[in-house]
C-alpha cells in the first residue's frame, strides 16, 4: 500500500492555509500499513513485529519531507502545509507528529534552512516555533529543536523577534520547565544585544494579569529573576516590571480591606436604623389596624410577609456580597506573601558580601533604592511592599547606612513636596523603630539629626505661630516631632548612657518642644503621644498629661463653640479676632494632616509566610513596651 495518497498528483496552487478546518488531511503514520507502526507502538509502550516497517516509515517520512522542500521551490506549498497541519495539532492529540519524525523533520530542516525563506512558508515556520510543549520532547528530539531554532535564527535574524516573544510568552511555566527557554535567551542576547529592546516590551506585554492565578504570577516573577542573572543589562526593567505589580496588589488589596470594613459598618448601621423604623412602622400598624376591617388586616399581613421576604433577601444578597469579598481578599493576600517571600528571597542572594564586595549587590540595592524613591514611596497607603526594602537594607550594615541617609535627604531636602516630606519621615520614625539590626550608633545619629533640626525650627519659627495661617504650616515640624517620639518609645533604653546620661540632651529637649507655642501633643497622632506621655512620665522626663488634658479641653470648648480665643498653640489671646484668624484651618486639610501623621509603613505585617521571614528583622511592640500596652497595639 502506498504511504501517501495519491502523492502523484498535484494538489491545486490555492489551496486553503494549514489552519483551514475543511481541508482533507495527509495522515502520515495511518496509512503506510494495515497495522499500527512500530514506532508508534514503542511510544505506547508496546513492542513492534520488526524495525525494518519501522525505518520504511521513517524513510517514507524523510523522502515526503524533501519532495515538500522541492514543490516549495516551485512555489507550491501543499505539502509543507501538510506537516504544518499536523505540528500544529494539540500535544494529546495522535495524529499529531510523533517525536521520531519530528526529530527527522529538525533535521532535514536545519540542513535546507534556505530554502523556507519565503513567504509562502511561514505558516509553516510558525507551526514549527509554536510546536505545543515542544520543551517536553524526549531530548533527541528536543536537542534537534533547539538546534534547529539556533540556526533558524542566526540565518535569518528576523524570526528571533517571534521567537523570543514566544519563549517569554511561557514564562508562566515553572522554572524548572523553562530552562530550555532561559538557554535560548542566553544564546541570542550574547549574539544579538540589540534585541533587549523589544525583549523589555515582551516582558511587560506578557506579564500575568493581577487577577490570574497564584501559580502563573509567581512563575513569571521566577523566571524574570532568572532572566535577570545572564541578562544583567535588563535588571532595572524588570524590578521595575515587579515593583510596580507588586504595588498594583497592594493597593487593590488595600482598597478590598476598607471597602469590607465600610461596607460592614454600614450593614451595621443600615440594621439599626433599619429596627428603629420596623418598631415605629409596626406601632403605627397597630393604631390604624383598629379603625380597619378584616380584609384590611390581612392585606396588611400580606405586605409583611412580602417585606419579610425581601430582607431575607437582602441579608442573602449581602452575605454572598461579603463571602466574595473575602474571598478576593484571602486571594490578594495569598498572592501578595507568595510573590514578596519569593522577590525578597532572591534580592537577599543578591546581597552578600561577596557580591558587595564585587559591586553587583551595591547595583542592586542602588535600583530598588531608586524604585522606592520613585514608586514605593508616593504610593498611598501601601501595607506590605516597602518590607523589601525593609529586610534587604538590613543584610549589611552599608546598606542600612545607605538607606537612613535616603530617607533623611527626602525629608529634609528643600526640592521636594511637603507631602513627600512627611511621608519620608513617617518611613524613617517607623524604620528605626522596627529594624532590629540597626547599630546604637545608628539609632542616636538619627536621633541627633532630628533633635537639631527641631530645636533650629524652634528658633527660628515659633514667633509665626501667633501670626494669622492655619497651624498646617508647621506640618513638617509636627510630622519630624512624631518620628522622635515613635523612636523614643521603641528605643529609650538605647538613649541612656552607662551613667545614666540622656544622649542628645533628650530630657531637656522633650520639655522644651512640648512647651513650645507649637504644642506638638495637640497636633501629633494622639495615640504616639499618649503613649510617649506615659513613658516620659515613668522616665522621669516630662510630664505631658496637664498639657494633653488642656488641649482636650480646648476642643471641647471648640466643638460648643467657645473657643474663638483660643490660639493654635494653647494660650489665651487677649484679641479674639487673632485667635480667629490663627486657628484657621480648613477639615480637608486637618484631615489630609491626620491621615500622613497616622501612617506608620512599618507596622506589623499580616503576610503569614513573609512575616515568619522578615520576624528576625523586625521589633514586636510586645518586646518593649513593658507595662506600657499589650501585644495588641501591634495590630
Amino acid at each position: 500500500m502506498m504511504a501517501f495518497e495519491n502523492t502523484s498528483k498535484r494538489v491545486p496552487q490555492d489551496l486553503a492555509s494549514p489552519q483551514d478546518p475543511k481541508k482533507r488531511k495527509v495522515e502520515f503514520v495511518k496509512e503506510v500499513t494495515l497495522h499500527q507502526l512500530p514506532a508508534e507502538k514503542e511510544e505506547a509502550g508496546e513492542s513492534g513485529p520488526s524495525s525494518d516497517d519501522s525505518d520504511f516509515s521513517i524513510a517514507m517520512f524523510s523522502r515526503y519531507v524533501k519532495s515538500a522542500l522541492d514543490d516549495l521551490e516551485a512555489k507550491d506549498n501543499s505539502k509543507i502545509n501538510e506537516i504544518a497541519n499536523q505540528l500544529s495539532l494539540p500535544a494529546k492529540n495522535p495524529n499529531r507528529l510523533s517525536p521520531q519524525k519530528v526529530g527527522i523533520l529538525l533535521d532535514i530542516l536545519s540542513n535546507n534552512v534556505n530554502r523556507v525563506e519565503t513567504s509562502k512558508a511561514t505558516n509553516f515556520l510558525q507551526s514549527v516555533l509554536n510546536f505545543e510543549k515542544w520543551w517536553e520532547l524526549p531530548l533527541p528530539a528536543l536537542a534537534k529543536y533547539i538546534g534547529f531554532i539556533k540556526i533558524l535564527c542566526s540565518s535569518i535574524p528576523k524570526w528571533w523577534q517571534d521567537v523570543s516573544m514566544i519563549l517569554i510568552s511561557n514564562f508562566t511555566l515553572a522554572p524548572e520547565k523553562a530552562a530550555n527557554h532561559h538557554a535560548l535567551l542566553q544564546y541570542f542576547l550574547r549574539m544579538i544585544p540589540t534585541s533587549i529592546s523589544f525583549i523589555d516590551l515582551y516582558l511587560a506585554r506578557f506579564f500575568p494579569n493581577k487577577n490570574d492565578t497564584r501559580e502563573k504570577l509567581v512563575h513569571y516573577i521566577s523566571n524574570l529573576l532568572r532572566l535577570t542573572t545572564y541578562c544583567r543589562e535588563l535588571r532595572f526593567q524588570v524590578w521595575s516590571l515587579i515593583v510596580e505589580k507588586i504595588i498594583s496588589l497592594d493597593v487593590e488589596l488595600q482598597n478590598e480591606l476598607d471597602e469590607m470594613d465600610d461596607d460592614v459598618e454600614e450593614g451595621f448601621d443600615e440594621a439599626e436604623d433599619g429596627d428603629g423604623d420596623s418598631d415605629d412602622d409596626e406601632s403605627s400598624d397597630e393604631e390604624t389596624d383598629g379603625n380597619n376591617n378584616d380584609d384590611s388586616k390581612v392585606d396588611s399581613d400580606d405586605d409583611d410577609d412580602d417585606d419579610d421576604d425581601d430582607d431575607g433577601n437582602n441579608i442573602e444578597e449581602e452575605e454572598e456580597y461579603v463571602k466574595e469579598v473575602s474571598l478576593n481578599i484571602k486571594d490578594l493576600t495569598n498572592k501578595m506573601d507568595s510573590i514578596l517571600t519569593l522577590v525578597s528571597g532572591a534580592i537577599a542572594k543578591e546581597l552578600t558580601p561577596e557580591n558587595m564586595e564585587s559591586g553587583d549587590g551595591v547595583v542592586v540595592f542602588n535600583i530598588l533604592t531608586t524604585l522606592f524613591k520613585t514608586h514605593i514611596l508616593p504610593t498611598y497607603f501601601t501595607k506590605s511592599i516597602q518590607y523589601i526594602m525593609f529586610m534587604l537594607s538590613q543584610q549589611q550594615p552599608e546598606l542600612m547606612d545607605s538607606f537612613l541617609v535616603t530617607l533623611i535627604d527626602i525629608s529634609f531636602s528643600p526640592n521636594e513636596t511637603a507631602e513627600k516630606k512627611i511621608k519620608s519621615l513617617q518611613y524613617l520614625g517607623s524604620y528605626i523603630a522596627r529594624a532590629s539590626k540597626l547599630s546604637r550608633t545608628q539609632i542616636i545619629f538619627v536621633a541627633s539629626y532630628l533633635t537639631s533640626w527641631l530645636n533650629r525650627y524652634v528658633i527660628e519659627r515659633e514667633t509665626e505661630v501667633d501670626e494669622p495661617g492655619g497651624m498646617d504650616r508647621f506640618k513638617h515640624f509636627y510630622a519630624a516631632f512624631q518620628s522622635l517620639c515613635y523612636i523614643f518609645c521603641f528605643r529609650r533604653s538605647v538613649f541612656r548612657d552607662l551613667d545614666g546620661t540622656w544622649e542628645c540632651e533628650l530630657d531637656k529637649f522633650f520639655q522644651r518642644m512640648i512647651i513650645s507655642k507649637f504644642n506638638p501633643l495637640k497636633y501629633c497622632n494622639e495615640n504616639v503621644m499618649l503613649m510617649f506621655a506615659r513613658i516620659t512620665q515613668h522616665e522621669d522626663i516630662a510630664y505631658c498629661f496637664t498639657i494633653i488634658e488642656n488641649n482636650n479641653n480646648e476642643r471641647l470648648r471648640g466643638i460648643t463653640g467657645k473657643a474663638s480665643t483660643d490660639t493654635p498653640g494653647g494660650s489665651r489671646e487677649k484679641s479674639p479676632s487673632v485667635g480667629v484668624r490663627t486657628s484657621a484651618w480648613s477639615l480637608a486639610t486637618r484631615q489630609q494632616f491626620i491621615d500622613l501623621q497616622s501612617y506608620f509603613p512599618f507596622d506589623p505585617l499580616f503576610l503569614k509566610n513573609y512575616k515568619h521571614m522578615v520576624q528576625e528583622y523586625y521589633i514586636e511592640w510586645s518586646s518593649v513596651a513593658g507595662d506600657y500596652e499589650s501585644d495588641d497595639s501591634d495590630d
